[in-house]
């Protein structure tokens, strides 16, 4: 469903337990879906009487309009409609909007409230306005890095900034790693943190080094085979006991920049270790 780029498009709402709806099937025709550019907050010093200085810039939660007319059987259909509605927009937790023209990339959203007003005598509504609040700013991708990189996928799109004449890979058993960040936003481990998991064998343990943007995260404690190293952004895990404390780690995290990052492993030479993450547009 997701794959698919329709000759009438759509627009897709899936909930957080996996229910989707297609709008367009559902009745709701779809006059416009334009998502704006990242909502960018600046702040400004003034410099003497002549001039300002921009000392910091932050992107802000992301107001997207979505217009739609409503249809219906007939007048007792419509107050049902209504209903589907606030079902499909309930906002009482997040959820995802997709649309069918970039299947692969998603927002994740809540929606303010809105008017649904019936014309007179006809089984339609007034264009129902809504507008979709995204707390993080930015589009992510449907695919994860652990999702293949093929044809066969359907999970990945033009516009994505990926590389075409390489081969990319997030699952590594050699100390030289190279990473590819297609966001277009470096990937911070306080804010959109790449899922790192490690397992091998590291008898003094283990040292990951992020060449490019001069990181370090350590692992103290000895490794086996049996157990699942796991750093969740600021936090490690060895078989999902935290490893933060009692001199265990050394407290580091590791940031990943937009495009190439050198990574270089030391402490095993026999090992698996995956980058999990999606990407943001």
């Amino acid at each position: 469903m997701l794959s698919s780029i329709e000759k009438s498009p759509s627009v897709l709402i899936q909930r957080l337990d996996g229910t989707i709806y297609d709008l367009n099937k559902l009745g709701f025709m779809i006059i416009s879906f334009d998502p704006p550019s990242p909502n960018w907050q600046h702040t400004f010093q003034q410099v003497g009487r002549y001039g300002s200085r921009l000392i910091n810039s932050e992107v802000q939660q992301l107001t997207i309009p979505l217009v739609f007319d409503a249809t219906a059987n007939d007048n007792y259909d419509l107050e049902l409609q209504r209903l589907r509605l606030h079902q499909i927009f309930r906002s009482d937790e997040e959820f995802y909007v997709i649309s069918t023209q970039l299947p692969y990339l998603r927002w994740k959203v809540v929606a303010d409230a809105f008017d649904i007003k019936q014309l007179d005598n006809f089984h339609m509504a007034k264009t129902v306005s809504v507008n979709l609040i995204c707390a993080d700013g930015y589009a992510e991708s449907v695919a994860t890095t652990l999702t293949p990189f093929n044809y066969d996928s359907d999970q990945w799109g033009l516009g994505m900034n990926m590389p075409s004449d390489v081969d990319i890979g997030y699952v590594w058993n050699t100390p030289q790693i190279q990473f590819y960040n297609g966001s277009n936003i470096p990937l911070l481990a306080e804010e959109h943190p790449v899922i790192i998991t490690f397992v091998g064998t590291a008898p003094n343990g283990i040292k990951l080094t992020n060449t490019t943007t001069n990181q370090v995260i350590t692992v103290y404690r000895s490794l086996t085979k049996t157990d699942r190293l796991v750093w969740y952004g600021l936090v490690p895990t060895v078989n999902d006991k935290q490893q933060y404390g009692n001199g265990l780690s050394d407290h580091g995290y590791l940031d990943f920049a937009v495009g190439w990052n050198q990574l270089e492993l030391t402490g095993s030479t026999d090992f698996t270790i995956s980058f999990e993450t999606r990407f943001y547009y």
